[in-house]
């Protein structure tokens, strides 16, 4: 009965410290993973597809400044410069668009979202796939582009991973993971990025790094050289005013933001401007609220 006892007590022990132990590892997971939770959300997704806001990027031995986060960036803003950027891959004659229109609304409308709930210590994050063709048209291809996004000094940063990486349905991302872009360094690529002609110009800090001003593009105001013979100082003839540019109608007195935007809006229905044109100046009006 004593030996038997004994045993009891023995397994009894045993059974104690191994409850304690796993509870002891339940609370140290806790505790492990709950602040990466917390930090990390998700704005949009389907499957590999998202946006997300995630713990800024800070590579060892790298002091990163904090972000000027939350950022009240446009959609128009930020599809705008998103749709200026083309890219040369080596197999390509010319460049090609980087987004198209379906992931320019995807990601215009999210990344909004995603800046405007980001902390100064979270980066976001973008995954988008796209379908591009190939062998003229005949077959479609699935594309992957990947990028980080922030904002700092008055400035929003771009760092890509991937750009129209070839991806298969349902790849094992524990083999091929999605590469985010990082302040670290620039991933090994073979593509080159550049400015789409008449679009917004960016500042390359490296290779896949690229910003763009917060405040936007200043569309300066196209004054005509006045031509030989059109009225001199001395001569009693009096300088013909500048002629008015489409994009700056010529105006009496300051009018309205609302006033130069109904006028910006008959311009474009009349033809009179291009849809470029009628973007960049509304968002240079709309800066100035």
């Amino acid at each position: 009965m004593e030996e038997t006892g004994n045993r009891i007590r023995t397994w009894g022990a045993r059974l104690f410290m191994a409850v304690l132990l796993v509870t002891s590892g339940v609370i140290a997971g806790c505790a492990t993973t709950g602040p990466r939770e917390a930090r990390e959300k998700t704005i949009w997704q389907l499957r590999d597809q998202h946006v997300k806001i995630e713990r800024q990027d800070r590579p060892t031995g790298v002091a990163v400044p904090a972000n000027a986060h939350p950022a009240d960036i446009p959609v128009d803003r930020l599809r705008s410069m998103l749709e200026s950027i083309e890219v040369r891959l080596p197999d390509k004659d010319k460049a090609v668009r980087l987004f198209n229109d379906d992931e320019l609304n995807i990601l215009g409308e999210n990344i909004h979202t995603a800046l405007a709930s980001a902390g100064s210590g979270e980066d976001v994050t973008f995954a988008i796939v796209g379908h591009y063709p190939v062998l003229m048209g005949v077959l479609k291809q699935r594309m992957v582009t990947t990028g980080r996004v922030f904002c700092q000094n008055g400035q929003i940063n771009i760092i890509f991973g991937d750009v129209l990486r070839y991806v298969r349905e349902n790849e094992d991302r524990r083999l091929y993971p999605l590469l985010l872009g990082s302040r670290a360094a620039a991933t090994p690529r073979e593509w080159t990025l550049a400015a789409k002609p008449g679009g917004e110009a960016f500042t390359a800090k490296r290779p896949d790094w690229i910003t763009y001003p917060i405040a936007g593009v200043v569309v300066p105001a196209a004054v005509p050289a006045a031509l030989p013979g059109s009225g001199s100082i001395g001569t009693g003839t009096k300088a013909a005013p500048p002629a008015a540019s489409p994009v700056n109608p010529a105006t009496t007195g300051k009018k309205s933001v609302e006033e130069r935007l109904m006028i910006l809006n008959e311009l474009r229905a009349k033809q009179l401007i291009s849809e470029e044109e009628y973007r960049v100046k509304r968002l240079e009006i709309l800066n100035e609220l």
